[in-house]
């Protein structure tokens, strides 16, 4: 009979393989946000937009702060040729006027889903 360790190995080295491909584009988006720059700021009431250009070419980042603390609440990076501009709409701020499908905004507050992206790197 065989030992199956030698083949649980496998699997095991494939699975590590698979994580580190499919985890290849997050981090260079993450290097690339780490490279803003040119930021400009509006502040809104409780809020703080931030745009910034990115290293890559047209390369936008958007940034959404709380007023008081400083905390990061959501993070959007996106393409935009042209100069970034923000659009505060009632619970909404817009970032990229080129989305599509309901895209290129953020809801405030923002949702606890954007709160947990903000804190990843």
């Amino acid at each position: 009979m065989r030992d199956p360790k030698p083949r649980r190995v496998r699997l095991f080295r494939l699975a590590v393989l698979a994580v580190v491909i499919a985890s290849m584009p997050y981090c260079y988006d993450a290097l690339n946000r780490s490279g803003a720059r040119e930021c400009r700021r509006e502040t809104v009431e409780n809020y703080i937009g931030e745009t910034c250009y990115l290293p890559n070419e047209w390369g936008v980042v958007f940034r959404l702060y709380d007023a008081r603390s400083g905390e990061l609440l959501a993070e959007r990076s996106y393409v935009d040729p042209e100069v970034p501009r923000l659009l505060w709409i009632g619970n909404d701020v817009q970032y990229d006027f080129n989305a599509k499908d309901g895209e290129g905004f953020v809801t405030l507050p923002p949702t606890w889903l954007d709160k947990l992206r903000a804190k990843l790197p």
